[in-house]
């Protein structure tokens, strides 16, 4: 784990969006229809998009926070437990009384190196305005959204730090905002609003959206949606485009491990790599790519989040 780093105000890093429970089977080969076998190994992780951006962040040092719901089921406190494991925040994260836990089952297959994903989130109520409206936007430096079916909520919470920022005296108190266009829903889309400074583009959202590459991706939402942002677009295992709010491209090729072992989480953390780099006050595009394109190909060489030596488990069975 890294010695403690700061942002470059000193304040928290805030993510919000999805915390679930993955049950991780890592198997030879993906598992054929209608068979019985075993696995290698199998293990509990916490996950969700956000919770995942959070763990990077806590394993670089930062000061971090997770605003979630959650499910109030005993099984959930694997997910509470593993968050105070780790210093992350939750203290403003929603309770749901009665609400199924979600969850993700993934098969990892050692053959290919690729995850394989079926979630279930039946009835967690996703967050509201008046939740995000509990926080002292004061406390954070950067918030990071993950773009999830609240949409219409989620512009609403942004048009509330752009209204605290428009109204500070100082820019070193200005709150940072960031957007996660990941999952295929095309609503997402109403996210790329005035005071957004990076927005990060995946490849699922992108081919969802008819596109078959990241320049083509870049262009069409940058002619759509005209706005200093800066967008980075990483295309799975081929390079990085991104262009930056004053028009520049810049390309970031990948460095995948002699042997990926572990794909999960791996946008998650690249995502995750740039914000660090950009909260700390890093103002080089390329350097910010670079840092989290290595350290997205670091995290592919090993099981979880912790590296060759961690420091604690993820949990497993």
């Amino acid at each position: 784990m890294a010695g403690p780093q700061h942002t470059s105000t000193g304040k928290k890093i805030l993510c919000v969006g999805l915390c679930n429970i993955d049950i991780i089977q890592i198997c030879d080969a993906y598992p054929v229809e209608d068979s019985d076998q075993r696995c290698q190994t199998c293990r509990w992780q916490r996950g969700g998009n956000a919770s995942n951006n959070c763990t990077v962040l806590s394993n670089l040092g930062v000061r971090c926070e997770l605003l979630a719901s959650f499910s109030d089921s005993s099984t959930f406190q694997f997910a509470l437990d593993d968050l105070r494991g780790r210093n992350i925040g939750h203290e403003h994260c929603v309770y749901h009384r009665g609400a199924h836990v979600p969850v993700s089952t993934v098969w990892l297959s050692l053959a290919t190196g690729t995850r394989t994903i079926v979630h279930s989130n039946p009835d967690l109520p996703e967050l509201t305005l008046e939740h995000f409206e509990r926080i002292n936007l004061a406390d954070y430096a950067w918030i990071h959204f993950e773009g999830r079916r609240n949409t219409a909520a989620i512009v609403q919470m942004i048009q509330a730090i752009r209204s605290w920022n428009d109204h500070l005296d100082s820019r070193e108190s200005r709150v940072s905002i960031s957007v996660e266009l990941e999952k295929p829903r095309r609503s997402n889309l109403d996210l790329l609003v005035d005071g957004i400074d990076v927005v990060f583009v995946g490849k699922d959202f992108a081919r969802y959206l008819g596109h078959d590459g990241a320049r083509e991706t870049i262009e069409a939402l940058k002619g759509s949606h005209p706005s200093p942002y800066t967008l980075i677009c990483p295309w799975g295992s081929s390079d990085t485009l991104a262009v930056d709010g004053s028009g520049h491209w810049y390309s970031q090729c990948t460095y995948p491990p002699e042997v990926i072992r572990d794909s999960l989480g791996a946008g998650d953390t690249f995502v995750a790599g740039c914000i660090f780099k950009l909260s700390q006050g890093e103002r080089s595009l390329p350097v910010v790519l670079e840092f989290a394109s290595r350290l997205a190909g670091q995290k592919l060489a090993f099981f979880g989040f912790d590296g060759p030596n961690p420091t604690r488990t993820s949990g497993s069975s």
